[in-house]
């Protein structure tokens, strides 16, 4: 990616030196010094749009594109593989929920263990409920824990979102996001690009440790290393 965008930009960089040449040497009657200066200033000018241009793309309008491009590759998947689950599974019905596959499964499993004894029950069943909602794709209203859980760090959350966002295939923004819903007292001062950044990060203190895709997901004994229990 890098090498195509050195690419374009050496390449925009010579049309811009080319035109600002040919604009600042168009009148003929103008002085070489007078010339020269309404070149420079023609190049700088078309570099200064053309580096407005780039970094508005980069920075405006390919994030707002790139979370609904996300959805979508994800929502695909998602059939697929139900389509999959579909073909090879003899004497089941024909119409099987993505909360049924063994990822999820795994997933569900995860949160409600790891989480049981840290949260109080209406939190654990809204976070249940939500995790649920956000695997098959459907809207999330209702936020699941707005308190300070003591020796719940920051990072414990991000290692949360990663180890089921990779089971289940998820981009690491539309995750940040979900946690960001979720945990809103813990991510209050986290920007959702920073967390989609940071989820696999093992800087700073942490509890909840990452788990590698390719082993199995069991619940973690949170509340017990916390001391809550």
């Amino acid at each position: 990616m890098n090498t195509h965008l050195n690419s374009i930009r050496t390449i925009a960089l010579v049309c811009i030196a080319g035109k600002a040449v040919s604009v600042g040497f168009s009148t003929g009657e103008a002085s070489l010094a007078t010339s020269v200066n309404t070149s420079i200033t023609s190049f700088l000018m078309f570099t200064l749009c053309y580096i407005s241009i780039e970094y508005g793309i980069r920075f405006f309008i390919i994030p707002l594109v790139r979370e609904p491009l996300g959805l979508i590759s994800f929502k695909r998947r998602k059939d697929k593989a139900v389509k999959q689950s579909d073909g090879t599974t003899i004497g089941t019905h024909d119409d099987v929920s993505p909360l049924d596959t063994p990822k999820a499964q795994e997933v569900i499993a995860y949160t409600l263990g790891t989480f049981a004894g840290v949260l109080t029950n209406e939190e654990l069943m809204s976070l249940d409920n939500n995790v649920k909602a956000f695997i098959i794709g459907e809207s999330i209203q209702q936020t699941s824990v707005n308190r300070r859980i003591s020796k719940f760090r920051t990072h414990d959350v991000y290692h949360f979102g990663w180890n089921i966002a990779k089971r289940l295939k998820i981009p690491n923004t539309m995750m940040a996001e979900f946690l960001k819903s979720q945990f809103p007292w813990q991510l209050a001062d986290v920007e959702i690009s920073t967390i989609a950044k940071k989820l696999s990060s093992d800087e700073g203190a942490f509890t909840l440790p990452k788990v590698e895709p390719r082993l199995p997901l069991p619940p973690y004994p949170l509340a017990n290393k916390l001391g809550i229990c």
